[in-house]
């Protein structure tokens, strides 16, 4: 198609105010055509050249992927697009497979959401249409467009736990600021953390506030993967490339250009690997195993780990210069025990999301159980408070939650560690204290206590408030 020449699109939605909307927004880039109901859509189709349709999943009539459906036995090379609110993604997963759709939206749209699936669809519809396409590069879109909707229902499958983070903690607050902060950038990430304290939560949250959010966030596990596989399910592979690859792959990194990559436990990458990630990180290419042709992709690394990258380094297990690229914006993840005035709220939040699940309601839990549980230090973090409460819920025979068959050894553990180790909050008064002390109780100006710091001396006096920090 010449520059000149505008794309035909359909809008079919029996809701006359979104009809208008979507028109008076794009009709300056294409032409649009508006129906009301499928069958009228139908007619409108019969009578043009339409390239691209987008249809709403509730009508009166015919559903949106009944229709899609038949679009797609009559004009199998219109781009079909739906349009369904959350609670129809069950329907979204049934219509990849048989109505073909290119993508789904979620309503109600918002326009750069809908400028960017149009032109990704467009594209692919140029170039499926041009007649000198070669062989190889109409195989390679075909293979993406595969591999994105295979990755689309593994997305839709997830619980998108990014819009169930809760906390009543300063310190996990802070660390959700630095989030929103970082989200809007291309700045590489690294979460630090112990397993199970919501590292892919954050991912998640950074990669929905971005600007990268129209395009699903690609997750790759460095941890569960086969040593043998993993370098074909990050870059991909050409057929032919060993035995058994059959077909052409498309890699991790290619489904992530223009989104985000979740690297999880990212300390697990054989170091052979790690050549490659850095080549990525630094110049956003690499090629299929197998290939020759260098790739291009324009993917937001986000990664994450739960060990000591540094004493990797020093073990000669982890690249330094790798360290340093991912190391960009490091954010740590606090475990459940800095942040102890969570796990109420966390408790209540796995009782209701479990309870469909036990066949009953549990709602009272008592201030026995509550300081048992709050006395513990969870070494396996919130995924371990989710799975005792889990249980809890189970062997409890009322609607109050029981304690039963947990003996948490380290309770006592930790009672006795208390005689030896000060608390965070314990720590902080000792440090400062001992600043002023040093500085003669002089908090602002040079040789001042901030000073010694490093600290604005307003945080500092604010601090001193909080924590009741006076001249002696």
């Amino acid at each position: 198609m010449s520059n000149t020449e505008k794309y035909n699109i359909l809008y079919v939605d029996d809701e006359p105010h979104n009809l208008r909307a979507f028109k008076a927004t794009f009709k300056w880039q294409f032409n649009i055509f508006t129906a009301r109901s499928a069958f009228e859509g139908f007619d409108l189709l019969l009578e043009n050249d339409i390239h691209l349709v987008i249809s709403d999943q509730r009508m009166a009539g015919l559903s949106g992927t009944e229709f899609l459906k038949k679009v797609k036995a009559r004009f199998p090379d219109t781009i079909r697009i739906i349009l369904t609110g959350y609670t129809d993604l069950d329907v979204v997963v049934k219509a990849i497979n048989d109505c073909g759709i290119h993508r789904y939206m979620t309503k109600p749209w918002k326009e750069l959401q809908m400028k960017n699936v149009l032109d990704h669809a467009l594209e692919f519809y140029q170039l499926r249409k041009d007649k000198e396409l070669l062989v190889e590069q109409l195989e390679a879109a075909n293979n993406r467009l595969e591999s994105e909707n295979n990755y689309l229902i593994e997305e839709i499958n997830q619980n998108h736990d990014f819009h169930n983070i809760i906390t009543s903690s300063e310190k996990f607050k802070e660390t959700l600021h630095v989030v929103e902060r970082v989200a809007s950038t291309n700045t590489t990430v690294l979460i630090r953390g112990e397993s199970g304290t919501g590292k892919e939560l954050l991912a998640r949250a950074i990669h929905s506030l971005s600007k990268r959010k129209t395009k699903p966030l690609v997750k790759v596990n460095c941890a569960v993967l086969p040593r043998n596989l993993i370098e074909s399910e990050l870059f991909g592979h050409e057929k032919g490339a060993f035995t058994g690859a059959n077909q052409q792959r498309i890699g991790r990194f290619e489904l992530a250009d223009n989104s985000s990559i979740f690297l999880d436990e990212i300390g697990e990458l054989p170091i052979d690997l790690q050549v490659k990630l850095l080549r990525v990180l630094q110049d956003g290419e690499f090629e299929r195993l197998g290939g020759n042709t260098t790739i291009k992709s324009n993917a937001r690394v986000i990664a994450a780990t739960n060990r000591n990258l540094e004493k990797g380094i020093e073990e000669g297990n982890f690249r330094e210069d790798l360290f340093f690229r991912l190391n960009v914006f490091p954010i740590t993840s606090p475990p459940l025990r800095e942040r102890k005035e969570d796990i109420p709220i966390l408790i209540d939040h796995f009782l209701k999301k479990y309870q469909a699940n036990i066949g009953r309601k549990i709602s009272i839990v008592p201030a026995t159980t509550l300081k048992t549980m709050m006395g513990y230090d969870y070494p396996g973090n919130i995924r371990e408070l989710e799975n005792l409460v889990e249980r809890f819920m189970i062997t409890s025979l009322e609607d109050q939650l029981e304690i039963t068959n947990w003996n948490p050894t380290t309770i006592k553990k930790n009672k006795e560690d208390a005689k030896l180790f000060l608390s965070m909050e314990e720590m902080e008064i000792k440090h400062i204290t001992e600043a002023c002390i040093l500085s003669n109780w002089k908090i602002f100006g040079a040789g001042g206590a901030a000073e010694k710091l490093s600290m604005n001396p307003k945080t500092l006096g604010s601090r001193m408030t909080k924590l009741g920090i006076k001249k002696q």
